[in-house]
């Protein structure tokens, strides 16, 4: 039985959820599953395959992100080196950011078909470009809103969890499918991009023969013609100019230092474009592309955004960072043995974002959407910090810690889609999508930021006093020292540690633990970075608006 359409009065705005998108509240827990069941075997089987070509699209465009950065040191070593190949990862979160507000903000007014199409097709594009690539410069969350708007209201938890979990293979193995295949494959690193284009490709095809999907809400009663001429194009140029001149200049922090013309000129001029930006929003714009209305609902939207911002500079910048740790700390060279302990972390993120959506029409109701959300932050703020205990004989430690701190990263990863999803108007999810997934990218490249910088300026200070003081104390002559801390550091190549002037077994073994002792106190500080950002974003979490026991929530999850 349907109830009748509910409504959300917000402010300037009045929400109306669609009928078939209601509920009436089951009698018992025991209705509600039954209810549940139904309305799952109700979908068609025409509306499935479209569900699974938007998720197989969805599912390569994070794929190549999760097998290769973990692999960029041995893509820096091949086409290198590049002082700025550690932002090869910062690339990827700098466009999606950019391109989910771009693609967000038009597909809610001009339709999403053509714009998932044009997903798939850059996806092409970008593999043929990166399985090229002759140096490092040449080197989706779109779908999930196209996916919510084609599902009824309660089931998007179960959906979009059920979408998440596939990527479960790449989130799990993607640094061992990486390894495995720049290592023993004959063109190395490159089949991973020959792989996205030929997986790309179907994923698009299957896209353009099943997604027809209807008119957009957002369009009402105007032709395609009115709506591009209303467009808000100033404010869509602001909001790609701004974030991508900021991204430029941060990039170049580790390289050219915080006072050079190259991080200055682009980071000051992106951050006055972003002031711009929200000065022409709240005060110019006729027809902004971020809405005032939701910028309003501060405990329901606003916080939501800057929990999602402070999960990616946590997620984006551990995916990136995670392998090196274990290289240094466990296994050297040994691509294989870093590719299975990457697992648990990858295992961990996909457990937790399919987790907090199949659990929040269950406990949301019970606990709450906003301690729903908390204990995600919860398990960042306790576990991340905790690498610093591990040492180099406590592998197990450090793996168990990964799983928990995946887990916490990626229930906060795909809750804040749904409970955006859940105070957005159905006719602007694209925006509401946008703005989350450009914000999670801000706190990505943020992130990615401080911590390459940390981490950089730590270990060049700290291995040539620990390795420079056990070296030296173990009888190495101080003429050798240089060529020891270069072939340690991977600067000097071609060069066997045997081959520096006065070495020994002791010298080597002494020298070895300090490495390692270097390298564990460097990411001490990285992983002690992450404790206010954390703090800051369960603060946030804590006050965001409750929602699992209003009448809404029950009608639409319960």
């Amino acid at each position: 039985m349907q109830a009748s359409p509910a409504s959300i009065e917000g402010e300037n705005v009045k929400i109306q959820v669609a009928a078939d998108h209601v509920d009436v509240p089951p009698n018992s827990p025991d209705d509600s599953n039954v209810s549940l069941w139904r309305e799952l075997r109700a979908i068609k089987w025409k509306k499935w395959l479209v569900i699974i070509s938007l998720g197989f699209i969805y599912n390569m465009g994070i794929s190549i992100y999760l097998c290769v950065s973990p692999i960029i040191g041995i893509i820096n070593a091949d086409i290198g080196p590049d002082p700025a190949y550690s932002w090869l990862p910062t690339c990827w979160t700098v466009a999606t950011g950019v391109g989910l507000i771009v693609a967000g903000t038009l597909s809610d007014v001009l339709g999403r078909r053509w714009f998932v199409i044009g997903t798939g097709v850059l996806g092409v594009a970008g593999g043929i470009c990166g399985a090229l690539a002759q140096n490092i410069p040449t080197g989706a969350m779109n779908t999930l809103a196209a996916i919510a708007e084609i599902v009824p209201t309660r089931l998007r938890g179960i959906i979009l969890g059920a979408v998440n979990a596939g990527i479960l293979v790449w989130a799990t193995c993607g640094s061992l499918i990486g390894h495995e295949v720049a290592v023993h494959t004959a063109p190395g690193w490159r089949t991973l991009f020959w792989i996205i284009v030929a997986a790309n490709g179907l994923a698009t095809l299957l896209v353009a023969i099943n997604y027809f999907p209807a008119k957009p809400l957002a369009a009402g009663m105007k032709t395609r013609r009115q709506l591009l001429k209303e467009f808000d194009y100033v404010g869509l140029a602001l909001a790609t100019a701004g974030p991508t001149l900021f991204f430029v200049g941060i990039k170049y922090v580790p390289t050219y230092g915080a006072k050079s013309g190259y991080f200055l000129g682009p980071f000051l001029a992106g951050i006055a474009l972003m002031v711009c930006l929200g000065f022409h929003q709240a005060f110019y714009a006729s027809n902004p592309i971020m809405k005032r209305f939701l910028f309003r609902r501060v405990r329901e939207f606003t916080l939501i955004l800057v929990v999602a911002a402070v999960g990616g500079m946590l997620f984006y910048s551990i995916v990136a960072f995670f392998s090196t740790y274990l290289r240094v700390m466990f296994h050297g060279d040994n691509t294989r043995a870093i590719g299975l302990d990457y697992m648990p972390f990858g295992a961990g993120t996909n457990v937790g974002g399919v987790s907090s959506a199949l659990l929040l029409p269950i406990i949301a109701p019970i606990i709450g959407t906003r301690l729903h959300l908390a204990i995600g932050v919860t398990l960042q703020v306790l576990f991340i910090p905790l690498m610093c205990l591990p040492t180099a004989n406590s592998r197990g430690m450090a793996l168990a810690f990964s799983f928990f701190a995946g887990t916490g990263i990626g229930w906060v990863e795909l809750l804040t889609i749904l409970l955006i999803q859940l105070a957005t108007p159905d006719e602007w999810i694209g925006v509401a999508t946008g703005l989350l997934g450009m914000m999670r990218s801000i706190g990505g490249s943020a992130g990615s930021a401080v911590y390459t910088t940390i981490l950089n300026s730590r270990s060049a200070d700290l291995i040539p006093e620990y390795v420079g003081s056990a070296a030296l104390e173990a009888g190495l002559p101080a003429g050798s020292l240089r060529q020891l801390l270069g072939i340690l550091t991977g600067v000097v190549t071609g060069e066997s540690i045997t081959d520096v002037p006065g070495i020994s077994p002791s010298i080597i073994q002494a020298s070895t633990s300090a490495l390692h002792k270097a390298w564990r106190q460097a990411f001490h500080y990285v992983w002690l970075t992450s404790i206010p950002f954390g703090v800051i974003a369960l603060g946030c979490a804590i006050m965001t608006k409750d929602v699992g026991g209003s009448e809404v929530f029950m009608a639409l999850m319960v």
